[in-house]
This record gives C-alpha cells, sequence and structure tokens, in this order.
C-alpha cells in the first residue's frame, strides 16, 4: 500500500463537509427547540 495524497485529500474534505454539514444542522434544530421552548413555556 502506497501512500496517495490525493485520495487522503479527497477522503478528508469529504469526512470534514459531513461533519459541517451535520453541525449545522444539528444548531438549526437546536435553535428551532429553544425558540419553540421561548414561545410555549413563558408566562405572559
Amino acid at each position: 500500500m502506497s501512500y496517495d495524497e490525493k485520495k487522503y485529500l479527497e477522503d478528508r474534505k469529504k469526512t470534514w463537509k459531513k461533519f459541517i454539514d451535520l453541525t449545522i444542522k444539528g444548531s438549526i434544530i437546536i435553535a428551532i427547540i429553544l425558540i419553540l421552548m421561548a414561545i410555549f413555556l413563558t408566562n405572559s
């Protein structure tokens, strides 16, 4: 097995993109949950 720099970098970019996508989606879901909690749990 030889070291293939292009394949290594491509794999890392795919992993990084998946990580960023998951982080963004998770942050959006958490923000939506917090907004809904603020709306429904405040006594006005």
